[in-house]
């Protein structure tokens, strides 16, 4: 074991900077509790967040990280707009390198922070170019200010993390002379540590009842959840039975337009008893919804690593999901891919998922051992990526 004075200490900061972006905390827990897991630990993870930080948040990450609370993290404070402004025009990191030295940080991570003064390692995590290949889901605006950061991130940065090579390739066109900086690392979903709890408890709790399909992504315009709702009307006529629950924040800060256009479906299609919305849940109840799934569906139009084809890889589930590059390039392999803009194609697949039972489950124990030994990997992949620059921390 390594000793405590001679560990690394990374810092990092609440992916996404507010509690609405479920993939970025749960990216986030995954990668602290994977370095948790290694047997020699190199690394000590210090999370920096805001004074005002929702204390619930924070408990979910106790014991995986030192927490240190700074006002430079509260966002929209007076400290956090000069914070961005200094970093955004001048590249300046005055707040966050005293905090750097104060607390010995060697490197800071995922946390897109990174400038020509930063008194540490920048290693930071590009999820995907959303942006640049669909553009038309961003105003002008945003679009400005996203590729904007990302060119000063890919400059000043050490290390630049993507969790796919899908996204890789669209840095490649997006600014090739940093590729000697970049490493592909898939994360991995943790999906065991919840309690069993019967499926009557759920049925009581989101009153339904019998077999479903479960959606579990945010409701982003991206996710194409309308491919979806169209399947279950389809599909209706042959079981009007049929039931697909979806989880998830229910705002696209984007168009706000697009969940009420969703609900309109569902009333005018009378739909009421065959979808059900429930909105953002505990990730416990989401892990339970899938686990007692005849299905997972991941219909997106586009993602960095799909964190629930992750979910249902650790749970060794059958996913029905959008046949776009990087879903195959995650090879589930309970996967069954369509067409994300056909539901005639979905809807058949449902159908079938239904007259099938749900197969028997692997024996928890091998699930369990197979998911440890890709934590594993993915902690020593990331540690490794400190070995270049021992002599620099």
């Amino acid at each position: 074991m390594v000793q405590k004075h001679n560990m690394i200490k990374v810092a990092f900061t609440i992916i996404g900077g507010k509690s609405s972006w479920m993939g970025g905390i749960n990216y986030l827990k995954n990668l602290l509790f994977a370095l948790s897991q290694l047997e020699e630990h190199t690394l000590k993870p210090v999370l920096l967040v805001g004074k005002k930080v929702d204390e619930k948040l924070l408990k979910e990450f106790e014991g995986l990280a030192e927490i240190k609370q700074y006002s430079v993290f509260d966002r929209y404070s007076v400290k956090w707009f000069l914070d961005v402004i200094l970093r955004d025009i001048f590249n300046l990191n005055p707040f966050i390198n005293q905090i750097v030295v104060e607390n010995n940080i060697k490197a800071i991570s995922h946390s897109y922070i990174y400038g020509r003064d930063l008194k540490c390692l920048a290693i930071n995590w590009i999820p995907d170019f959303q942006h640049r290949r669909l553009p038309h889901m961003f105003s002008k605006l945003n679009y400005y200010v996203r590729d904007f950061r990302l060119k000063a991130l890919s400059k000043y940065s050490d290390i630049i993390i993507f969790s796919s090579n899908d996204a890789l390739e669209d840095f490649k066109k997006f600014k090739a002379e940093y590729i000697s900086k970049t490493k592909v690392i898939h994360f991995v979903s943790q999906t065991s540590n919840f309690e069993k709890k019967s499926l009557s408890y759920l049925e009581k709790k989101y009153h339904f009842s019998g077999q479903f399909f479960f959606l579990p992504n945010q409701f982003w315009v991206h996710k194409n959840h309308k491919v979806v709702f169209e399947a279950i009307n389809l599909a209706k006529e042959k079981d009007k039975n049929i039931l697909l629950i979806c989880s998830g924040h229910m705002l696209d800060e984007r168009n706000k337009k697009y969940i009420e256009n969703l609900k309109s479906y569902i009333t005018d299609n009378a739909l009421e008893n065959n979808i059900k919305l429930l909105g953002k849940i505990p990730f416990e109840d989401v892990l339970l919804l899938m686990y007692y799934t005849n299905s997972i569906i991941n219909p997106s139009f586009f993602e960095g690593w799909s964190s629930t084809v992750e979910e249902s890889k650790s749970m060794n589930k059958t996913i029905i999901l959008s046949n776009i590059a990087v879903h195959i390039e995650q090879a589930p392999a309970k996967g069954i891919f369509f067409n994300p803009n056909n539901p005639e194609e979905l809807a058949n697949i449902l159908l079938k998922q239904l007259s099938n039972l749900r197969g028997e489950m692997s024996a928890e124990e091998e699930i369990e051992k197979n998911l440890q030994g890709k934590t594993i990997e993915f902690a020593s992949q990331y540690e490794s990526l400190f070995k270049a620059y021992a002599t620099r921390l």
